[in-house]
């Protein structure tokens, strides 16, 4: 188990100008942040007498870029007439944002203009060519990146699509300090006297495939900046787009392929025999009937053709079970030992004929609950993506090291899926699908879960959070942990979450650190396994817990009280604790058991709860079902006894 997340961060705001260029180490990086931890003072002077004595000051002091000094700045930020508008967005993003640093608005020039000396080339140009650098640009395919420094220059060069704005953001992020949490939320250190160190440096990621699948994600402009590809997010082409299923052709496909309203009344052997009769109401397919896999190749054929922007489509199977049971199907499921026999022999075959016609097209499919369990024979074709889904595990521990025999099956059908599958994404979950606001102790797993599946060579990551309402549990935190973990898996947890606390937060920071702290010890302590589906009454909170939780929210809330903006997204966040109180209060009266001091509580915040989930925009409490805010309050408020206005 990866190193449990525990820190009391301060933030010292006057150490975050003027500190850009400490070099690579953890202690610059917590510099550029502005924050320090206990004893922050001791481990600098130590620190800084370390590198004094093992680094060549007058080497790096000749050779690092002054950028911008006293709001002034010579450089001039060069692309290549010709650039993609993802570059050319990139320079805008650039100059935006070392104006907010520094004061100093550089100029966006092409390669037409005469060279001069300060100069940030953008992107392969003319006047990148003409330095003569070896850059391997197959290497480094459309999002990776150089940033590189030669004499008075910086180079940031990479993919067109969208590799120059990934370096743009790492220049930015990883070396000047620049962080957006969530839209809206950013830090954007200033500088009096902003300087670039000597760079040379290559960056290429792991995943090809990283989607933060939450509303409060889908924002372009934070999701290109924290470098997430998601098919969901409004990416535009400026951001250089994003990894894009065809229309419609997202997941669970087959009755769009094949639908039962068009096809059952005159052919219902096109559909699953079930208990010796063919199902026309939720159905699948019979995935080794020739005619239901011509039709489903015609289909998936006609809509490339009518999508070609689009990369991936997917032949998948229902949201449901009711899998064939005729004999054909039923053969080849024995002979592969898995239900994913016959539905990988119909996606195999449609991958084959789409390959002859579109060869730089993918087409993806599910391994999912009855089909997750790999063939023992039968291997995916290059173009098919296999898409295996973690839905039965518990996500209060790693998915590595967790003895739940939930987790310990998954183990081993992706071990299997890894050895032979040439393109393996997975289909992850990461918030409470039947409570979407319940306290849900999976923010220490998220990195843990994330490099367990690199460490498996899957190569794209969909985290599947709330993405029906905005303002779910701690949803903004969620996100910008698995942006961070999706780009970099091995970014550090702790900076991760104290920057985002202390950045979003502000001086409650302390005490929403120690309400994550007591939320993930006790299922660590306690051995407690949690699923998606966890109810109020979840053995991962207790009624003390929740009233502990209680005081530090309310602590919380207390220190913004002058700061409106930080004070409404803390009270958003704390509409996580009341909602487990009300909904436990819900259960417990039922029961006959209601006692104070937990129904004190109860009655107390109930009325601060509904007036924030009236002002914050929630429109579901649970996936796929909108909330009816004045029933539900008055549902509450006669089982509490409560006479509303």
């Amino acid at each position: 188990m990866d190193r449990p997340l525990r820190f009391r961060p301060v933030f010292y705001p006057e150490l975050s100008d003027g500190v850009a260029s400490l070099g690579k180490s953890s202690f610059g990086r917590s510099l550029r942040g502005g924050f320090c931890g206990p004893m922050s003072l001791f481990k600098f002077v130590t620190s800084l007498a370390f590198l004094v004595s093992m680094i060549p000051w007058e080497w790096a002091l000749a050779n690092e870029l002054v950028v911008a000094e006293g709001g002034v700045s010579k450089y001039v930020i060069v692309i290549s007439s010709e650039a993609s508008p993802s570059t050319k967005y990139a320079a805008e993003e650039l100059q935006h944002f070392l104006a907010e640093m520094s004061g100093a608005r550089l100029p966006i020039v092409t390669d037409e203009v005469p060279p001069q000396d300060e100069e940030i080339l953008l992107g392969d140009s003319r006047r990148l060519r003409e330095l003569g650098l070896s850059i391997d640009w197959s290497r480094l395919g459309s999002e990776g990146y150089i940033l590189r420094t030669v004499g008075k220059k910086l180079i940031i060069a990479g993919g067109a699509l969208r590799g120059n704005l990934y370096g743009t953001y790492g220049l930015l992020e990883d070396h000047l300090g620049c962080r957006w949490f969530a839209p809206g939320v950013s830090r954007i250190p200033t500088y009096p006297r902003l300087v670039i160190p000597p760079l040379e440096e290559e960056t290429i990621p792991k995943l090809e495939y990283r989607e933060v699948f939450t509303y409060d994600c889908f924002d372009g402009d934070w999701a290109a900046r924290n470098r997430v590809n998601s098919s969901a997010a409004r990416l535009e082409e400026k951001h250089g787009g994003k990894i894009r299923f065809g229309r419609g052709y997202f997941v669970h496909t087959f009755e769009l392929l094949v639908p039962p309203e068009k096809y059952f009344d005159t052919h219902p052997e096109y559909f699953s025999l079930v208990k010796g009769k063919r199902l026309k109401e939720r159905s699948q397919l019979c995935c080794t009937n020739e005619e239901v896999i011509r039709i489903c190749t015609e289909q998936i054929l006609k809509a490339i053709a009518a999508d070609p922007e689009a990369y991936v489509w997917s032949v998948s199977q229902n949201d449901w079970y009711n899998y064939c049971e005729c004999e054909n199907c039923q053969a080849l499921a024995r002979q592969e030992g898995s239900q994913m026999g016959p539905v990988l022999y119909l996606v195999n075959r449609v991958a084959e004929e789409v390959e002859k016609h579109f060869p730089d097209k993918a087409i993806e499919t599910l391994a999912y609950q009855w089909t997750r369990k790999p063939p023992k024979t039968l291997r995916p074709r290059k173009n098919v993506i296999i898409r295996l889904c973690s839905i039965e595990c518990c996500f209060s521990h790693p998915l590595a090291t967790c003895d739940s025999p939930a987790n310990r099956a998954f183990r081993e059908d992706i071990k299997g899926w890894t050895n032979i599958a040439p393109r393996l994404w997975v289909w992850d979950y990461v918030t409470d699908f039947a409570h979407y606001l319940l306290p849900f102790p999976n923010q220490r797993v998220r990195r843990a879960n994330i490099r367990f599946f690199v460490e498996h060579q899957v190569r794209g990551i969909f985290e599947q959070d709330t993405y029906d309402t905005p303002h779910s549990e701690l949803a903004a935190l969620g996100g910008y942990l698995t942006a961070k973990f999706l780009w970099n898996p091995d970014y550090d947890e702790e900076v991760a979450l104290r920057e985002f606390l202390e950045g979003y937060y502000g001086p409650a920071a302390e005490p929403i650190r120690a309400y994550l702290d007591l939320l993930h010890d006790r299922v660590e302590s306690e051995n407690i396994h949690v699923s998606i589906w966890a109810g109020p009454n979840s053995p991962h909170l207790t009624d003390e817990l929740l009233l502990a939780a209680d005081k530090l929210w309310e602590e919380a809330e207390k220190l913004t009280a002058e700061l409106p903006e930080i004070n409404r997204r803390v009270r958003i966040s704390r509409m996580s604790v009341d909602y487990a109180i009300v909904e436990r209060s819900r259960l417990a009266v039922q029961a006959g058991r209601w006692e104070s001091p937990f129904r004190e509580a109860a009655l107390r915040r109930f009325q601060p709860f509904m007036e924030t989930i009236a002002a914050s925009g929630l429109t579901r409490l649970r996936e796929g079902q909108p909330l009816d805010l004045s029933r539900y309050r008055s549902d509450l408020a006669k089982i509490f006894g409560i006479t509303l206005d």
